[in-house]
């Protein structure tokens, strides 16, 4: 089902709180994209319900805080009682670009590493294209 046809749905406004769009949100294997620029997407209120369960849109700002990067704006009464304030806390932050997006290191132990030498065989990187395989049942395509 797309969601701008599932009329029967209720909507919000997502806000990228950054101000600069350019992201995207991945939800069941649904793409919702920020172009760059674009600070507002409406999604279905089971979509923004989701968001404020997982850590897929957090993000370290300059402050040093992990933040979900995305507000809700005109939420149901219901839906903020149930989010709380922090989901609908439209303020701006501002993006820590030192940090990786999405995940918090901040607990991880960096003092030793390891480096891994793969030995992948050269088969794997043949062009597979015009050659039989088992899951097409042998079949060439």
């Amino acid at each position: 089902m797309d969601f701008q046809q599932a009329s029967a749905l209720s909507y919000v406004t997502l806000v990228d709180r950054a101000g600069t769009g350019g992201t995207e949100l991945i939800y069941d294997g649904v793409r919702i994209v920020f172009k760059p620029g674009e600070t507002e997407k409406t999604v279905p209120e089971f979509v923004a319900e989701w968001l404020f369960t997982v850590t897929q849109g957090h993000v370290w700002t300059e402050t040093g805080e992990f933040v979900n990067r995305f507000a809700v704006k005109d939420a149901s009464q219901q839906m903020a009682d149930i989010l709380g304030p922090e989901a609908m806390d439209c303020s701006p932050i501002v993006l820590d670009h030192s940090r990786i997006e999405g995940w918090d290191t901040s607990s991880v132990d960096r003092s030793s590493h390891e480096t891994l030498t793969l030995n992948v065989p050269a088969r794997e990187f043949r062009e597979r294209q015009g050659t039989a395989t088992v899951a097409f049942g042998g079949r060439k395509g």
